[in-house]
């Protein structure tokens, strides 16, 4: 009975662990992935504070994404079927990015010491 109750109690610990996994951001994924990955790594280090973070969509092979910051501008962010490899934020009537996806999903991947 002992045996048993710490086999279960084992289980339950391991389980535990897994609502953590299932929190932590894919490796890789489709394309709308990669831009809103890219759009929030600027976003952050651009310390724009959001009150709904973008959400993206895809129409042929453009993605846009929309969010709103706590100011109530709306944030915009664009990758055309023209230049996937690119993408560009627009907060308000104000661009704050243009430049390569990958190199922002590279830099945040990066060690910061």
């Amino acid at each position: 009975m002992r045996s048993r109750l710490l086999g279960v109690l084992a289980t339950l610990l391991v389980l535990a662990g897994c609502s953590q996994a299932a929190a932590l951001a894919p490796v890789g994924g489709n394309r709308p992935t990669l831009v809103r990955f890219a759009a929030l790594d600027v976003l952050v280090e651009k310390k724009v504070d959001l009150m709904t973070a973008p959400v993206c969509t895809m129409t042929g092979r453009d993605v846009s994404c929309a969010g709103e910051t706590v100011d109530g501008a709306q944030v915009v962010v664009t990758s055309s079927a023209d230049d996937e490899q690119r993408m560009m934020i627009a907060v308000g009537e104000a661009t704050i990015f243009e430049g390569s996806i990958q190199d922002v999903l590279d830099a945040g991947a990066r060690p910061t010491s």
